[in-house]
């Protein structure tokens, strides 16, 4: 972190001495460098906030559109260059386009990142869909460049009139504030608007950074900490641009710092949300977003009360005797991802596949008597689908397989299984297998479901229906237990 602050110093190091601080006034360059690069940076800006969409991270988008907004002003900057595409009247217009645009893209950006870490970005997430905000987001980044780019002139004057009201003089160039020069006139002339916008953008990247550094400090992941890293770059290049004379080598710092900034955010954003997407294949949404935070899936294990969810397919072996292989894999899978959407709409852990079925952990993390009755409320949801699921192929025709499922809450072991670099969720312990055995006693008993009394017990007072079946030998249990079924 010390080293991202390296910049402020180069920053003073060009402003104490004119002589080091000479303009490179490079017109054409500064058009296609600045230009391109930040068209890029948006497109993939706004890549990335289309994978935060795919996984419904709210706050990630914000994230990602902040800096996709930040890239499409800084275009209009490149492409507002003065004496390249604008030239004669608009000549005068443009470097006004150019100034605003430059602190446009860090205040908006700003703003972005500060909800994020707050508690206002839930409240937008319960009244704003992510689609219409990304929607609403790219009309009004459309239509700010439309306006700076095809009407200078009247953009120069919403902005002029912006400035004069903040006590402006009239005719206020803010193409750059350069109040870093040894001749600048702090007091005079631009008012109080400028000034109090780069107070607030600092203050914002500041705030982002503090939040960022405690995830980092708490989870130690390196993406965190890069986040953090690219909101002190940020800051420093709004310090930059506040104070460095245009053209001079203490203003051109504040383009390459933007730069490093979004590609190290944007890097790890990707990462981050091809992390999550991955994870989200097997676990909840409240393990992962535990994961990401940095509690890992430990691989020692943690010995914890969960319930253990089997559940399998009855008739198969005649779909494959009827079907072709690739008509048997298209209906098995048919059943087994309703299962698996099943168990992950309740907040369990799919597990593993079973061949034709699926292995479930539910309670993981949380309370023993919640992970009874996600499982419950999962196998009900399970037999209510795979009835509707059933009716449909009946009525085209098409063969149906029943199917059992088992549930027995226990002690288990859980936590990441195998080597560090590549490893699976898993449960291990008599639970699991006790599970599986109640799964099996569906075809003795001629039911669909079979509960222990272990899992019985903690849904007494929860309002799931059961039904005593009776007692039952299990395998490598020395007494009968009590079983039941959903009724």
């Amino acid at each position: 972190m010390i080293a991202a602050l390296l910049p402020t110093a180069l920053l003073a190091w060009y402003l104490s001495d004119p002589a080091r601080n000479q303009p490179i006034v490079i017109r054409l360059e500064h058009f296609v460098i600045t230009s391109n690069v930040s068209v890029v940076a948006a497109l993939v800006a706004f890549l990335v906030a289309r994978a935060a969409l795919g996984v419904g991270h709210y706050r990630a988008l914000l994230i990602a559109l902040g800096f996709a907004s930040m890239a499409a002003i800084f275009a209009v900057h490149g492409l507002a260059t003065p004496g390249v595409l604008e030239r004669g009247d608009r000549e005068a217009a443009a470097s006004i386009v150019l100034g605003v645009s430059a602190e446009l893209a860090l205040a908006v950006a700003a703003v972005f990142f500060a909800v994020r870490y707050t508690s206002l970005a839930t409240w937008l997430e319960r009244r704003l869909r992510p689609e219409v905000l990304t929607i609403a987001v790219v009309a009004a980044l459309g239509l700010y460049a439309v306006v700076g780019l095809v009407w200078p002139n009247e953009f120069a004057g919403i902005a002029g009139w912006v400035l004069t009201s903040g006590g402006a003089a009239a005719g206020y160039q803010p193409s750059a504030y350069g109040y870093g020069a040894p001749s600048a006139d702090v007091t005079g002339g631009a008012g109080w608007v400028p000034f109090a916008i780069v107070a607030a953008v600092i203050v914002l990247y500041g705030y982002c950074a503090i939040a960022q550094g405690r995830d980092f400090l708490r989870t130690g992941l390196p993406l965190q900490g890069a986040l953090a890293v690219a909101y002190v770059l940020l800051a420093q290049a709004q310090v930059s641009q506040f104070l460095g004379p245009i053209w001079t080598p203490s203003w051109w710092e504040y383009h390459g710092l933007m730069l490093t900034g979004v590609v190290l955010a944007m890097g790890a954003l990707v990462l981050e949300l091809d992390r999550r997407r991955g994870l989200e294949r097997f676990l909840p949404a409240t393990v992962v977003e535990r994961v990401i935070q940095g509690d890992p899936l430990r691989l020692e294990g943690e010995r914890q009360t969960v319930t253990i969810l089997f559940t399998d397919l009855r008739g198969s072996t005649a779909l494959a005797e009827r079907l072709t292989p690739e008509q048997t894999i298209a209906a098995v899978n048919a059943y087994l991802r309703l299962m698996a959407r099943c168990v992950l709409d309740e907040g369990g852990i799919l597990d593993k596949f079973t061949g034709d079925g699926v292995m479930a952990i539910f309670g993981a993390m949380s309370d023993p008597t919640n992970g009874a009755l996600a499982a419950a409320r999962a196998a009900l949801r399970m037999r209510r689908m795979i009835g509707e699921l059933n009716a449909d192929r009946a009525a085209r025709g098409e063969v149906v397989v029943q199917f059992g499922m088992g549930l027995h809450t226990g002690d288990v072991v859980v936590g990441a299984i195998g080597l560090p670099e590549r490893s699976q969720y898993d449960a291990i312990g008599d639970a699991v297998n006790t599970a599986s055995r109640m799964e099996s006693l569906t075809k003795e008993f001629g039911v669909d479901s079979i509960l222990s009394r272990d899992t019985a017990t903690r849904l007494r007072d929860e309002g799931i229906p059961l039904r005593l079946i009776g007692d039952a030998h299990v395998k490598g249990k020395a007494n009968a237990i009590n079983v039941f079924t959903l009724a």
